[in-house]
């Protein structure tokens, strides 16, 4: 593996990023978990954030964007056995209640399922200058700091790396998240 994550820096216009929160508002929200499967549970001293689950079959044209990031950037430095996301993730952070989510990972290896998720893909929505706070950082790899922060950033991934977004102290930090999955690890 060449680096341990990549990023695409103003890889989506702000016209893209607005037009990606307006489409949240057509989403109902849904409950924060931690944990997988049997294990998941709302946890408030983990993860305090809003999500809403977008469709990936009405959103096809957005997945279809960002796989093509995905697809150069494992072409280059992942090598994974992937196919394409199922879940898409829209989240919002508010600085009024110091929303983060603490120290995680988005794989579970001994899930029954026959795939995996292989690359964890976040995309900044927000412009630096609408929130305070809720800075990305890796908990075993240099983290993309500054490089991250532009509007229309994307941030690829290993699944398996822990991860955590420092608690917002202002504003409202949005992103899109999703899981690009294959064949179970071997």
């Amino acid at each position: 593996m060449k680096d341990m994550w990549q990023v695409w820096e103003s890889a989506l216009g702000a016209t893209e990023c607005d037009n990606i929160v307006a489409k949240a508002d057509s989403y109902p929200e849904a409950k924060t978990v931690v944990g997988f499967d049997d294990d998941s549970r709302s946890d408030e001293s983990i993860r305090k954030s809003t999500i809403k689950w977008f469709s990936r079959d009405k959103e096809m044209p957005l997945v279809d964007r960002i796989m093509w990031f995905v697809n150069s950037s494992n072409r280059t430095n992942f090598g994974c056995d992937i196919v394409a996301p199922y879940d898409i993730q829209f989240t919002e952070y508010y600085g009024s209640s110091s929303d983060r989510y603490d120290w995680h990972q988005d794989s579970w290896h001994t899930r029954p399922q026959p795939f995996d998720r292989k690359l964890s893909v976040v995309v900044q929505l927000s412009d630096p200058a609408d929130y305070e706070g809720g800075t990305f950082e890796f908990l075993t790899a240099p983290s993309p700091g500054k490089v991250f922060v532009p509007k229309g950033s994307i941030l690829i991934f290993p699944s398996f790396l822990a991860h955590r977004v420092l608690p917002v102290t202002g504003g409202t930090r949005r992103s899109l998240v999703t899981w690009v999955e294959g064949p179970r690890w071997r």
